[in-house]
């Protein structure tokens, strides 16, 4: 199961996979009046809304965009658009 993990105070950075990344499959930025950053992955191991944590990009071409590093803020499935369980 894809799931969107919305992230507060999200830091983009470039740099290899560190151990405890989460593998992530698209990062998404929609550049709004209420901007908004998520990661799509279809890792089970997601910390609970209010905990860090890291992902790094997964594919060849990450374009100098290796990690994403920030706070929880909700995680929502991919195909049902809900809210997943204790997020």
């Amino acid at each position: 199961m894809t799931v969107r993990v919305y992230l507060a105070a999200a830091r983009v950075i470039s740099g290899p996979a560190e151990p405890g990344d989460i593998p992530g499959e698209r990062l998404f930025v929609h550049a709004s009046d209420l901007p908004e950053l998520w990661v799509e992955t279809e890792s089970l191991s997601v910390p609970a809304a209010g905990k860090s944590v890291a992902f790094c990009l997964s594919g060849e071409e990450t374009f100098g965009l290796g990690r994403i590093i920030g706070t929880v803020e909700r995680i929502v499935s991919k195909e049902t658009r809900f809210r997943v369980q204790g997020s």
